[in-house]
């Protein structure tokens, strides 16, 4: 196999796997700049997310294992920016992605454009883990954040290079 098809094949696979996260949708409004900061308008931005089961012997999970399966002491001492939060129980991805994604529309809304999102709950620290992507064969880091389950406080969130 040639490298090209070797890089082809990586990029179908990552295609395939923002294709399963493709499952739900929620809308949330965001604030946009026009030329000058006092014109602003609002638009309507499409986050699309999906619901992953983490697997503790899954070999893809290298390095970040420590999200999936860490305990809580573990996921707050990862947060890099401090933010206080909370949005009261979350029992399901859509409960955690109606918050978050409002959330994140009003205060990180560059964070939105790596839709789709990956939605998992971390069972050891009971908190719900959010992962964004990057489209198939670019380079770059993404945005991690766990909330809790029991009161949706914003434990971590932190973002890759």
């Amino acid at each position: 196999m040639s490298y090209m098809d070797a890089w082809e094949q990586i990029i179908a696979e990552q295609e395939r796997e923002r294709d399963r996260l493709r499952v739900n949708r929620v809308t949330v409004r965001v604030e946009g700049m026009k030329k000058s900061k006092h014109n602003v308008h609002q638009k309507e931005k499409v986050i699309e997310y999906g619901f992953v089961e983490r697997d503790l012997y899954d070999e893809n999970l290298i390095g970040r294992f420590e999200l999936y399966f860490a305990d809580r002491d573990t996921l707050l001492q990862q947060d890099r920016f401090g933010d206080e939060f909370a949005f009261g129980e979350l029992t399901d991805e859509h409960a955690v992605a109606t918050a978050i994604f409002s959330y994140l529309a009003e205060h990180y809304s560059q964070f939105l454009e790596e839709t789709p999102f990956a939605i998992s709950y971390n069972p050891i620290a009971e908190a719900w883990i959010i992962e964004g992507t990057l489209p198939p064969g670019w380079l770059g880091g993404v945005i991690y954040i766990a909330l809790a389950k029991e009161n949706g406080k914003l434990l971590m969130m932190y973002g890759t290079k």
